[in-house]
């Protein structure tokens, strides 16, 4: 098993779905573990065995930097793994989106993130430490669904911010990656306006016939984290059982 021991990785939007697969999966494998997000949760709902102790939990709009910054600085040391995955997607057809639904987006989905990103990487390298970012983007970035607009352009963007910063920090020995999830049934899908028989939708439309599970696209980010991937670096590892190969 990938061993992670003495990491510290801080996780957004970790309280459900994804991200609290991810929170999980690291913890596993040895990190303590700080996962931010703005909902009240008990993140042992999807733990494994063993995990729960590693984890600590923020509840905080990470858009708020302050309240980050403050508890990162009450902490023994600040994260060398960052794992940008909060997100929202709400549905909304281009001629039904408005300025506040586009501008909230690229505000959680983009903005947010770049800037506690460059947060914590400051810190690592006034400390000479090295250290891996992921970004989790979305087959979204490739694929232009008419009713996410304003989502797949935050997706899409934060690719480009992967291969940017890659090529910023690499030779600091920072290493910054994307995973490219498919369809992965979460809160978001609902929450989003999606429905059931969007579900079957999109599920037959994959090579598999069926969603990815959070904990499989946890594995990925594990690794991209691991000295396994440790000439990994600027990637956008797609997950996504084969539809953006598939021809449908």
């Amino acid at each position: 098993m990938t061993d992670i021991t003495d990491r510290f990785a801080l996780v957004t939007g970790s309280a459900r779905g994804i991200g609290a697969a991810i929170a999980h999966k690291l913890a596993a494998a040895g990190a303590r573990v700080l996962a931010v997000d703005r909902r009240e949760s008990d993140l042992t709902i999807q733990a494994m065995p063993g995990t729960t102790s590693r984890i600590e939990r923020l509840t905080a709009d990470i858009r708020d930097l302050d309240a980050i910054r403050e508890r990162l600085e009450a902490a023994d040391c600040w994260p060398d793994i960052v794992v940008n995955n909060a997100a929202i997607a709400p549905r909304r057809p281009v001629l039904d989106l408005d300025r506040d639904t586009l501008e909230s987006t690229l505000d959680i989905n983009l903005i947010a993130p770049v800037l506690l990103t460059r947060m914590i990487i400051e810190r690592l390298l006034t400390e000479q430490r090295p250290g891996c970012v992921v970004n989790v983007a979305s087959v979204n970035a490739y694929r232009g669904h008419p009713d996410l607009l304003h989502y797949n352009a935050s997706k899409a963007a934060m690719l480009s911010v992967t291969r940017t910063l890659a090529s910023a920090w690499g030779r600091a020995g920072i290493r910054v990656n994307a995973v490219v999830p498919g369809s992965t049934w979460t809160e978001i899908w609902p929450e989003g306006g999606f429905t059931d028989q969007d579900r079957e939708s999109y599920a037959a439309l994959n090579p598999l016939g069926r969603f990815a599970e959070p904990s499989e696209i946890a594995a990925v980010v594990l690794f991209l984290v691991s000295t396994d991937a440790a000439f990994v670096n600027g990637a956008e590892v797609v997950a996504d059982g084969g539809l953006t190969s598939s021809a449908t």
